[in-house]
């Protein structure tokens, strides 16, 4: 029963994870189509892709507190899908960029719902041995939701509906999933059985670790804990601003910078973030061996190869355009910053001790975010600034190096971690 239910906890709160992000990303996908109808400058593009992320920065505490008990998550969960189908409606009838700013609006209240309860539920149901695999296998689920959705909605909305009816359909799909969702948290009792879960794991800890059976509030190394999870909000906020703004714009960058059609603006789109996905899993499971100083290795990894594919990408704009090369070094970003998603969000996991996770995860959400969710609005201001690609990639490639070294300061601080037993089994 508990393997079964950890695998079922685990792919509901992946499924969460998949259409929020296929929701999220159809935006900036379908925005290539939306702007024939709703002229938008890159600035404006960049506001309604900030939006989202600032909803969530500032509701994410208070769903992370109402989401600590289990059957109140589970409800908020499905109460953000209901939230996607009302955004999907309200950007479907939209004519201006009021509209289009309301139902983006509608669509972060919608965000905001999954990351607190889905990275708590899905940290607290595995132990530390194969923790960073479910962590990327949830990260991973949004991952590809990510990818999919360029190709996907650019799909139907030029082959087979227009982008409003594409709208209107995911919508209808949001209202079928919740119900399926629905289903099956009454059918299969996840609520009852995760909380079951929970408390078989608190009784096999050992009493011997200081850490097991602490919250951060009680722990005589309160402070290190504390100054540590600021640097790891750092980098988490770091890494975010350069996924927002890779994630956002690249089927944008790649139509009207690099002239690639629309579809195939699309599909390059999807299959560049599919790169990714197949790193992220590779990279946790990798970290899950190594524990948690390899994980900073791979973190500090990631954001080398990432560094490195972004000058790549740099030079060969300010070059020549060839777009094979373009897409390899898009390719080689995507499977460098991707190869560090599950196996952070697992880093975070072995600081904080089960009872506090859940609201910590949606304050490393919220002050994260605070910081990323301003970075499609830069990078759209420096597209409007620069008509290139450019002063975006550069802007990107700060954002990089500056989580390189917070990485590394954080690693030089685990010596101490591990001689005091503070990582949480």
């Amino acid at each position: 029963m508990v393997l079964n239910i950890r695998h079922q906890l685990l792919g509901f709160m992946s499924i969460s994870h998949f259409i929020h992000h296929v929701l999220l990303y159809a935006f900036p996908a379908l925005l290539i189509l939306i702007i024939d109808d709703i002229p938008l400058n890159y600035l404006e593009m960049g506001i309604l892709g900030s939006l989202p992320s600032l909803i969530m920065a500032f509701t994410s505490p208070l769903i992370g507190y109402l989401g600590k008990k289990p059957a109140t998550g589970f409800f908020i969960v499905l109460i953000g899908v209901l939230l996607f189908a009302v955004s999907c409606f309200s950007i479907t009838i939209a004519n201006d960029f009021f509209g289009l700013f309301v139902g983006n609006f509608i669509l972060g209240l919608g965000c905001t719902t999954y990351h607190p309860v889905g990275l708590g539920v899905c940290a607290n149901s595995f132990t530390e041995h194969n923790r960073g695999k479910a962590m990327a296998i949830n990260h991973a689920a949004g991952v590809i939701g990510t990818a999919v959705s360029p190709f996907s909605t650019l799909t139907l909305a030029i082959f087979v509906f227009t982008w409003r009816v594409t709208y209107f359909f995911l919508g209808i799909f949001c209202v079928l999933l919740v119900v399926g969702l629905m289903l099956w948290v009454f059918l299969q009792n996840l609520v009852t059985r995760f909380e079951s879960l929970v408390v078989t794991k608190e009784k096999k800890k050992p009493e011997s670790s200081p850490s097991n059976n602490l919250s951060i509030r009680s722990s005589p190394h309160r402070n290190w804990i504390l100054t540590s999870l600021v640097l790891i909000i750092l980098i988490s906020a770091l890494r975010g601003g350069v996924y927002r703004s890779i994630s956002y714009f690249t089927t944008t960058l790649l139509k009207n910078f690099y002239s690639v059609d629309a579809f195939f603006a699309g599909v390059l789109t999807s299959l560049i973030l599919l790169f990714g996905s197949i790193s992220d899993i590779y990279g946790a499971v990798k970290s899950d061996r190594l524990g948690p100083r390899g994980r900073t290795r791979i973190i500090l990894i990631s954001a080398l190869i990432s560094s490195i594919a972004i000058v790549g990408l740099i030079i060969v704009t300010l070059g020549f355009s060839e777009i094979l090369v373009i897409i390899f070094g898009f390719s080689i970003f995507a499977v460098g910053f991707y190869l560090a998603g599950g196996t952070l969000q697992a880093l975070q996991a072995d600081l904080v001790p089960a009872k506090d996770r859940t609201f910590f995860y949606s304050i490393v959400f919220s002050l994260g975010l605070v910081i990323s969710s301003i970075s499609p609005t830069v990078f759209g201001a420096l597209l409007d600034m620069f008509q290139s690609p450019v002063g975006g990639l550069l802007f990107m490639l700060s954002l990089m190096i500056a989580s390189f070294f917070i990485t590394e300061l954080f690693r030089r601080r685990l010596q101490f971690a591990e001689r005091n037993d503070l990582f949480s089994h």
